[in-house]
């Protein structure tokens, strides 16, 4: 094989696995069972559905200690039901949200376009109540490294932008008697193993040295996004 061909058939294969990482499945319409976790205020006090304010997103780490994840209590029930496809075609229904009136929902906070994420400095990624430029409509999920756009009413499916993948969802489940909520697995788990290869040195100066890979336990602290960043974006 000469070099001209070598060249070829390395560029051929760069295409590939470049398509194959971007097909790898992110939402998936069964969830992988983690931890029941209880989710809690900044006092360690559990979060009432009906007491969670609807100007943001609050953020909490689901299933390992290095995963951002967004809860969001929307103006309107999330009914189950809607019609949806994995990334491999196949097709599932909408689990909707939890909650008396079936408005609270949770996604992984994590733009499935190039693993934009909040940290403690700032965050790219937010939830938009109000109007968002690059969306033309309210309540969605918006990055704005590349403006790509989701709906958290509908599975976390994208509505615009460079990406090609909805948001992993969290499976939550919500405590009538006591008006509590838990989250009990992820839709999409596979991008963890993405998202950790991608930031494992920042996940290990920002957390201490691998304890972004621990498992969440017990009960997570979910705290507004203007407290989670120092600055987010709004697009």
């Amino acid at each position: 094989m000469d070099r001209r061909d070598f060249i070829k058939v390395c560029g051929a294969s760069a295409v590939a696995v470049a398509a194959g990482a971007q097909s790898r499945l992110v939402y998936s319409g069964t969830a992988k069972d983690f931890a029941r976790v209880k989710l809690v205020d900044e006092t360690g006090q559990p979060l009432k559905a009906a007491s969670l304010g609807q100007k943001e997103a609050y953020v909490f780490n689901y299933p390992y200690a290095g995963i951002p994840c967004f809860l969001i209590s929307l103006p309107d029930a999330a009914p189950a039901g809607a019609p949806l496809k994995t990334t491999e075609g196949e097709e599932y229904s909408f689990p909707g949200g939890v909650g008396a009136k079936k408005n609270v929902v949770g996604y992984m906070a994590v733009c499935t376009h190039q693993f934009a994420y909040p940290k403690k400095s700032e965050s790219q990624l937010s939830y938009n109540p109000g109007n968002s430029e690059v969306a033309g409509r309210t309540g969605v999920i918006t990055c704005c490294a590349h403006n790509s756009v989701y709906d958290p009413a509908v599975g976390g499916k994208v509505l615009g932008g460079k990406t090609p993948q909805p948001l992993p969802g969290v499976r939550l489940e919500h405590d009538a008697a006591t008006d509590e909520i838990y989250a009990t697995g992820l839709y999409g788990a596979d991008l963890i193993e993405d998202f950790f290869k991608k930031f494992k040195a920042k996940l290990n100066a920002e957390l201490g040295f691998g304890k972004y890979k621990e498992e969440v336990t017990g009960s997570a602290q979910a705290v507004p996004l203007s407290k989670y960043s120092a600055s987010a974006d709004s697009c």
